[in-house]
């Protein structure tokens, strides 16, 4: 959104309702544009400036939990949290990001738009801003500079795709400064916004896409899932997307009697240093899986959706239990992953297939339907299945994300489930409106019984799906 600093420090509500957001959203958000345009001005920018105003929210995964990269399909919706982003272009080729902690200390970064850039020389913050300008210099060729300024109200670490949002809202960035739409190599290999959305997950995991070379990623093995969940977000509406590749198979109402209640659960969802090994296992199983059915057929698949297709295609009934079959001739712990000298558990390849095999095929299209359908008891019945399976198949929980689940449908909740890479994160709970300020309250009252460590750094805010 185009327009001038001064406008986005005094007027800025108005102008995010014209862009879509609601009169309450816009409102809530206004501070953080400002907090972002402070920033610009302190660093020298005059009120009459011209600057770009981008909001760019977190996403819910409702359901579809570590299925993307497998070709399975997910639920999204955007959160109401997310980053107000203010920019300056430069007439350099340095990109300047300038921001806040939520500590109240002030960073600032630059980089310089260079192919040989290295995300690893600054801090830690820096590496995912900076592994997009790199891959975007290779793939695009782009050398006009920007400086970037950042509020942001979405927790750190919480699931909510706070990492994949830098990513989106650095492409976003670039991309205005640098007119990339006119791109040649832009339109020829990115011509719709599907494949964008895969071409942003494949920035943050280092792979091709299409022709465009693939480079240093941030070292973890994820698909597309967050990057289109941030991208697609409409307002009341709850978005399917299948993956490998990226489509659209549906937009789905979200009751007008119901919301949300996310409680980010104080437990730290890292996908980076030490948790990046657990983030990857997930990956790394569903990968091994779909190479020991390929081993056991004579068959190639890529991922289990291929997998799942050429079975179909070879008119087996009970096609999970073929799959698993095949899958379970070399599941006894000796065969992967090949390259390593610790293999797998007994077990832990058809475990993986099953729990993706349900909650693609049965648990995210059964859940669009019922939120659709406002059938709430199919949805619970679902979601229940859906969070059991995360613990017996990704055994990706810990703790807090295990009970809080069971905490909010125990003081009445329609349906509650854990979302995110996993090893922390976040819960989403769904109530009545006129019930949520009465069940918000008794929920962190039970969390907080049960777990008094957590006070303190667990949040709770309601919220329906947003843009």
């Amino acid at each position: 959104m185009p327009t001038s600093l001064k406008n986005v420090l005094t007027s800025i509500t108005e102008q995010l309702v014209k862009g879509g957001m609601t009169s309450g959203a816009a409102q809530d958000k206004a501070p953080l544009f400002k907090k972002a345009a402070t920033l610009l001005q302190e660093d020298g920018a005059s009120e009459d400036c011209e600057v770009n105003a981008y909001w760019v929210p977190g996403r819910i995964e409702v359901v579809g939990k570590h299925t993307d990269y497998c070709g399975g399909r997910s639920l999204l919706a955007a959160v109401s949290k997310g980053f107000a982003v203010v920019t300056r272009d430069r007439d350099d080729d340095i990109v300047k990001i300038i921001t806040t902690f939520a500590s109240g200390e002030k960073k600032v970064a630059e980089v310089r738009m260079h192919r040989d850039l290295d995300p690893a020389e600054g801090e830690s913050w820096v590496n995912y801003p900076a592994t997009t300008v790199r891959r975007m210099v290779r793939n695009f060729g782009i050398n006009k500079g920007i400086e970037i300024a950042i509020g942001c109200d979405l927790p750190e670490a919480s699931g909510m795709s706070t990492s994949s949002a830098v990513i989106c809202y650095m492409f976003m960035t670039l991309s205005a400064r640098n007119n990339i739409e006119e791109n040649e190599t832009f339109k020829k290999h990115l011509p719709t916004t599907e494949e964008l959305y895969s071409y942003l997950g494949f920035i943050e995991n280092g792979q091709n896409c299409n022709e465009l070379a693939g480079d240093k990623g941030v070292g973890t093995f994820g698909g597309s899932e967050d990057h289109t969940g941030i991208m697609s977000g409409q307002a009341m509406k709850l978005n399917m997307f299948s993956y490998c590749p990226t489509a659209h198979e549906g937009a789905f109402s979200f009751p007008e009697e119901v919301t949300f209640v996310i409680c980010v659960s104080g437990c730290i969802a890292e996908k980076t240093g030490a948790k990046m090994g657990d983030y990857n296992n997930a990956a790394f199983l569903a990968r091994d899986g779909a190479k020991a059915w390929s081993k056991a057929t004579g068959k190639s698949a890529a991922n289990y959706k291929e997998v799942i297709v050429h079975t179909k295609e070879g008119g087996s009934t009970g096609v999970k239990e073929s799959i698993l079959d095949q899958i379970a001739k070399f599941d006894d712990g000796k065969h992967y992953p090949e390259d390593a000298d610790r293999k797998y558990p007994a077990g832990a390849l058809t475990r993986r297939f099953d729990q993706f095999y349900e909650e693609n095929e049965v648990i995210v299209p059964g859940v669009a339907k019922a939120f659709a359908e406002a059938d709430y008891t199919r949805l619970a019945e679902l979601t229940d299945k859906s969070q059991q399976l995360t613990d017996t198949g990704l055994m990706n929980l810990v703790p807090e994300t295990r009970a809080l689940p069971k905490l909010a449908r125990e003081n009445g909740a329609l349906a509650s489930s854990a979302f995110g890479a996993g090893f922390g994160g976040s819960v989403w709970a769904l109530v009545k409106k006129s019930e949520e300020e009465k069940f918000t309250k008794a929920w962190a009252d039970a969390y907080y019984q049960e777990f008094p460590e957590v006070k303190g750094r667990a949040t709770f805010f309601d919220m329906v799906p947003g843009m």
